[in-house]
């Protein structure tokens, strides 16, 4: 029997080479929110309004979230070693887990904190809060807006877009909730309008979460189907079966793939099999797989029926 082994990166260019913008985005990002996480906590305690610490606390995480994304993805940029063959990558993977724990428990703690304003209503300054607020609209979607551009390329990135965007979205239920206890009076309104936020952190935090548990665990990428990729490996005319298919996450935007195809003897020669082979990596590529291992075998030795 007969092997031809691949190893490629696909393209050859560095995929986790980050454009300028997204340094400055992380770091514009960060800046802003320390800032304004001072500022609106600071306010929420002065005014004794639960929403904006609620908020101010989920600002704060969210600081942390981008100094661990960002830390992620320039530990994924470090070069292979003999003690790590692919380098850090896996960090982004890492880093995206850490922050969804994070809002997890911060979430929990709004909660809490909420039931029990409940039971002991505060008056609030509702005119405090909507000024706030407002600057908090303002500063969260100019720093979503930095990330809109990439944040389909990298989880780590789109979890920095998607906080921050709720965050935005959250800030104006805050400057509704001032404007309602200005009018109104009614100072129920804080816990419930802190409930709803850790409502919508809870619900953009799941998705999150529960795709980097999967990348964690080397599970396939959700954006890639597995039963695709075995038929687009099996449409080769030259193919007769693929089999020992395995795709895992190298990183947060780097998928690996290795597999067994399985040729008949008299179709393939050395310079069949490096086309067929290049081809292959080509359509790969074009489904986000920029990783492969190709194992070649002939007919009469498959060993798709036990491990090789």
């Amino acid at each position: 029997m007969s092997h031809s082994h691949s190893h490629s990166m696909g393209h050859h260019h560095d995929h986790h080479a980050l454009p300028d913008r997204i340094g400055i985005a992380f770091k514009m990002g960060i800046i802003l929110n320390i800032v304004f996480t001072a500022i609106e906590y600071t306010v929420g305690v002065t005014t004794n309004s639960l929403a904006l610490v609620s908020d101010a606390t989920h600002n704060l995480s969210d600081v942390a979230s981008l100094l661990l994304a960002w830390f992620g993805l320039k530990l994924a940029q470090k070069v292979v070693n003999d003690h790590f063959t692919y380098g850090y990558k896996k960090g982004t993977i890492l880093a995206s887990l850490i922050n969804s724990i994070v809002l997890c428990v911060v979430v929990i703690m709004i909660a809490i904190e909420s039931i029990e304003r409940f039971a002991s209503p505060i008056v609030v300054d509702g005119f405090g809060v909507i000024v706030v607020a407002a600057i908090g609209v303002i500063i969260n979607g100019i720093t979503a807006f930095l990330f809109f551009k990439d944040q389909k390329k990298d989880i780590n990135i789109r979890g920095a877009f998607i906080h921050l965007l709720v965050d935005a979205l959250v800030s104006v239920g805050v400057v509704v909730s001032g404007l309602l206890i200005q009018y109104t009076g009614l100072v129920w309104i804080d816990p419930i309008v802190s409930l709803i936020i850790a409502i919508i952190i809870a619900i953009g935090t799941y998705g999150l979460l529960k795709e980097s548990v999967r990348l964690v665990l080397d599970g396939v990428p959700k954006e890639i189907d597995y039963k695709q990729i075995k038929e687009l490996l099996e449409s080769k005319d030259e193919v007769i079966e693929a089999h020992h298919i395995h795709i895992w996450p190298i990183s947060s935007s780097l998928v690996s793939l290795t597999a067994h195809i399985e040729v008949e003897d008299d179709q393939m020669g050395i310079e069949k099999i490096m086309k067929l082979r290049k081809d292959i990596k080509h359509d790969l590529e074009h489904h986000g797989i920029m990783h492969s291992t190709i194992e070649f075998e002939l007919a009469a030795g498959t060993c798709s029926d036990s491990p090789c």
